[in-house]
């Protein structure tokens, strides 16, 4: 049997799309949270979080080791039928990237403010940029859920795209000025989805613990 351990910081951001897929999938999984990052960062492949190792059965070595957060979200994702793992699936593939990048551009706007605005001015205008983007992106995504018409951004079930849009939303919502943003833009596909609600049960009882 597979299991997975991930190593991050007990926060979401890079790490939260591969643990949602895990709990959507009801995939057993372990967090690992560093104790002394400075370090372990040269125990790790690549000297950056996340990183995801992958076991077989009891084995205490890791048969498969990934870094970079997109990476691994899409071979988890595929993994488990969320993303597309056949010829067939190239289009399809290809729109859920595009999703997953306009959304990753509108992510990184928003920690860019947030976060490495060095004056109060500097903020004020990289929030500003940031609502410019946010609201394009938030009207074509309507639009684009409207007219596939399933409450899903493809097809007619959830993928990984609907799963990062999610998360993506959530954490927009976390600013005051984005509130109604959430429970507004979600597709419905999603919010009707069982498995989904699975996720969502065990994300709050993990996040409480952060």
């Amino acid at each position: 049997m597979t299991r997975f351990e991930i190593l991050y910081f007990p926060i979401t951001y890079r790490a939260e799309p591969v643990r949602a897929i895990l709990d959507y999938g009801d995939i057993e999984y372990k967090s690992i949270y560093p104790t002394n990052w400075p370090a372990e960062k040269s125990q790790t492949p690549y000297g950056t979080l996340p990183v995801l190792k992958e076991y077989e059965s009891d084995s205490t070595e890791p048969s498969f080791v990934l870094t970079d957060s997109d990476a691994i979200q899409r071979y988890v994702a595929a993994r488990y039928g969320l993303y597309g793992t056949s010829p067939a699936d190239l289009k399809t593939n290809a729109q859920q990237d595009a999703v997953l990048g306009q959304w990753k551009d509108v992510m990184e706007l928003l920690i860019s403010a947030e976060y490495y605005s060095p004056t109060e001015e500097d903020k004020a205008a990289a929030f500003k940029k940031l609502g410019v983007a946010a609201t394009h992106l938030l009207k074509k995504h309507d639009e684009l859920l409207l007219r596939n018409g399933t409450g899903h951004y493809v097809g007619n079930k959830t993928t990984l795209a609907d799963i990062a849009a999610y998360l993506s939303l959530e954490l927009l919502a976390k600013m005051p000025i984005y509130k109604d943003t959430l429970e507004e833009h979600v597709g419905e596909g999603l919010q009707q989805d069982p498995a989904f609600k699975r996720y969502q049960e065990r994300a709050a009882v993990r996040q409480a613990a952060y």
